[in-house]
């Protein structure tokens, strides 16, 4: 039995299938960086998971002037080195990416955000707000937590795919390489090109066909079986459609929909972030000195124990004032606390229905309408000074 993937194009009318043949990238005239590199480049997710490209070509390192194919963040805020080959890895593919690895293990959040700002040419600002939504989080302090490496052909020699099983075997359930075939095929009725994308390591979904003794079953190293950092990936990855984000997306459209064009704000989060005892979602706006993780405003919902019901909390935070001076005596809500750079206002709600959503979103409007104009003001009044 063959272990080859295969194709075949589908004729519902007649029930015919006929298989579509695999090829060479080069039989195809196609090459590593003029077009498999563009392609993965303008859509990351033929690597099967959320990533944000920083950096193409790069060759910033002090020290050496090698050169890396694609740098990317993902979700985790890990940098990953991306080497891409066309028809054969060769046998070293691994140990060229690795030096990437750890010519980067350095790199600081600033010159992160200025690659991101140099390959897409865009701000300073513009770039830190990109990698603050891409990671989902109210600031960048875990970016660059670790590195990784993703390697992707239509081949790998068994030089690259021994190394990079003893290392994943190594790094004790952590997952440091990543390989993915790239297999080319041509429909000969067409002309047209498709790519299958394979993880081929770490073999995925291995846990879902082995039984263990209880949740908490170790390995014969010690090791527990769940990997902490892979749980936590699926967890992203499920809270992305789940019924908080849900929620918060009702309660976004409801507080915008209302909103004047003055105070309306123009960013807001994709999904509702998670920590493990709550789950976050942030809005705010474009113009200073508003930013996500530092000056914007908030839902934060808590989970109550064994209940349907949640414990919710709308809030302002500016990280620039501490004590909120400029809104001392300002009464926007009657069950308001200031506690260091946050007011707020917090609330039980039994179910995340339409009327829960309402409840907040009618609280949160009413900071939006109170605060926004005070910190305009503010910011106003700060740039006439320094002109």
């Amino acid at each position: 039995m063959s272990g080859e993937p295969q194709l075949f194009r589908i004729n519902p009318q007649s029930q015919e299938s006929d298989r579509v043949e695999q090829v060479d990238f080069a039989r195809l005239g196609l090459r590593e960086r003029r077009d498999i590199q563009e392609w993965v480049a303008a859509n990351p997710g033929i690597l099967g998971e959320d990533l944000l490209i920083i950096g193409k070509e790069f060759s910033g390192f002090d020290r050496t002037d090698e050169r890396l194919d694609l740098l990317a963040v993902d979700s985790d805020g890990k940098l990953v080195v991306i080497e891409l080959k066309r028809d054969d890895s060769g046998a070293d593919a691994h140990w060229q990416a690795i030096k990437y690895a750890s010519y980067l293990r350095r790199a600081t959040i600033d010159q992160i955000v200025s690659m991101l700002a140099e390959y897409r040419k865009i701000s300073q600002e513009g770039a830190e707000q990109e990698l603050i939504e891409h990671l989902s989080a109210d600031g960048l302090s875990g970016l660059n937590n670790d590195q990784r490496i993703i390697l992707a052909s239509h081949r790998f020699a068994p030089e690259v795919t021994s190394a990079a099983l003893w290392l994943n075997d190594k790094a004790s359930g952590e997952d440091l390489i990543t390989c993915i075939t790239l297999t080319p095929y041509q429909d000969a009725s067409t002309g047209s090109l498709y790519i299958q994308a394979t993880t081929i390591i770490p073999v995925p979904g291995e846990e879902e066909y082995l039984i263990g003794v209880g949740s908490n079953a170790q390995t014969a190293s010690g090791t527990k079986g769940n990997n902490f950092a892979a749980n936590m990936r699926r967890t992203k990855e499920r809270n992305k459609n789940d019924e908080v984000t849900a929620f918060v997306r009702n309660v976004s459209q409801l507080i915008l929909k209302e909103l004047s064009d003055e105070v309306r704000p123009d960013k807001k989060g994709r999904h509702a972030g998670g920590w493990p005892h709550f789950r976050y979602y942030n809005l705010w706006y474009s113009r200073d000195p508003w930013r996500n993780h530092g000056v914007c405003y908030a839902i934060t919902l808590h989970p109550q124990d064994e209940s349907d019901s949640w414990h919710v909390y709308v809030h302002f935070t500016d990280e620039r004032n501490p004590g909120l001076p400029y809104l001392e005596g300002i009464q926007i809500h009657d069950n308001q606390t200031t506690q260091l750079s946050r007011i707020s206002v917090g609330m039980e709600i039994d179910t995340l229905n339409d009327s829960s959503a309402n409840v907040v979103a009618g609280v949160l409007r009413h900071f939006i309408e109170k605060i926004t104009p005070l910190v305009d003001t503010i910011e106003d009044g700060n740039n006439e000074e320094e002109a």
